[in-house]
C-alpha cells in the first residue's frame, strides 16, 4: 500500500512540473510574441521641435530655446532614420512657425502640430524641448521627460512612463543629470501635470499641456523631453552651446527610441 501512495505521490509530482514548465514556455512564448510584434510593425516617429520664432521658447545668456530644439530634432530624425522599420517626420523644419498662427497665442500652433501628427498617423508625437528656471535657481539642472497622467488612457501613461524612460537612461549617458522637478519633486525624472480646471470626456483631470491632452484624446500619446537647463551654468555650456552637443543630445533621443521599439540598425 505504500509503494502505491508512493507510485502516486511520485506520479503527481511529475505532472505539476511538466504543467509547470508548459505554463512557463507560454509565458516566455507569449512574450516573445509580442515583443517581435512590436519590432515588427512599421513605427511613425513624430518629433516635435519646441517653439519657433514666432512663438518664443526659453532664452538665456546666449542660448534661444527654438533654435537648439530644431537642432536637436533635425540629429535625432537623422539617427533614428538609421533604424528600420521607423517613418520618422517633423511638425517644423525651419524657425518659422508653419502653421500660420497668431503670434499673441501658442493655442493654435499646438493644435495644428497635433494635428499633423494624427494626419500622418503617429504612434507618437516627441516634443523636443530645453528648460529655464523662472527664479534662475541654479539647483535646478539636467533632463526630465513630462509624460501623460494616468487619467482617461491609462495605456498611454504607461507607454509614455517606458519611453520617457528609454530616452532618459541615453541622456544621462551624455553627462546630464536626472532633473528633480520642483513642480513634482519625485526624483525620477519622470513627471506628470495635471491642469487645474480641464477635465476629459470621463470628468477626470486633463494633462496641464496642451499637446498632451490633445494627443490623448486623439487616441497617441505625446511626451516632452526637458533636455537641460539653459539657466544652469554647467547644462548650458556642457550641453547646450555648440552643434556637436546637440547631435550629441539628438542621438541620444534616438537611440532611446530606437531601444524602446525594438530597432534594429539597417
Amino acid at each position: 500500500m505504500k509503494t502505491y501512495f508512493k507510485k502516486i505521490i511520485t506520479i503527481a509530482i511529475c505532472l505539476i512540473t511538466i504543467l509547470s514548465l508548459m505554463a512557463s514556455n507560454t509565458v516566455i512564448s507569449e512574450a516573445k510574441s509580442k515583443s517581435s510584434k512590436k519590432s515588427s510593425k512599421n513605427i511613425v516617429v513624430v518629433l516635435d521641435p519646441g517653439h519657433d520664432t514666432t512663438h518664443m521658447g526659453c532664452h538665456y545668456e546666449n542660448f534661444e530655446e527654438g533654435i537648439a530644439n530644431l537642432y536637436i530634432a533635425y540629429y535625432c530624425k537623422q539617427e533614428l532614420e538609421k533604424y528600420s522599420g521607423v517613418t520618422v517626420y517633423m511638425t517644423r523644419y525651419g524657425f518659422d512657425c508653419p502653421y500660420g498662427a497668431n503670434p499673441e497665442t501658442t493655442s493654435d500652433c499646438l493644435t495644428s502640430r497635433v494635428e499633423y501628427a494624427k494626419s500622418v498617423k503617429a504612434d507618437v508625437l516627441i516634443s523636443l524641448h530645453n528648460d529655464y528656471d523662472p527664479d534662475l535657481d541654479k539647483s535646478q539642472n539636467g533632463a526630465k521627460v513630462i509624460i501623460p497622467n494616468p487619467n482617461y488612457r491609462p495605456d498611454l501613461c504607461i507607454k509614455g512612463h517606458d519611453l520617457g524612460q528609454s530616452i532618459l537612461t541615453q541622456l544621462t549617458t551624455t553627462g546630464l543629470a536626472v532633473n528633480d522637478w520642483k513642480l513634482c519633486p519625485n526624483g525620477t525624472g519622470l513627471v506628470t501635470r495635471d491642469s487645474e480646471g480641464g477635465k476629459y470626456p470621463d470628468g477626470s483631470a486633463k494633462d496641464y499641456y496642451a499637446l498632451i491632452n490633445k494627443s490623448k484624446v486623439s487616441g497617441f500619446a505625446t511626451i516632452i523631453v526637458e533636455h537641460a537647463f539653459c539657466t544652469n551654468d554647467s547644462d548650458r555650456i556642457n550641453h547646450l552651446s555648440t552643434p556637436e552637443q546637440y547631435q550629441q543630445l539628438g542621438i541620444a533621443d534616438a537611440t532611446g527610441i530606437a531601444n524602446y521599439y525594438g530597432l534594429k540598425l539597417k
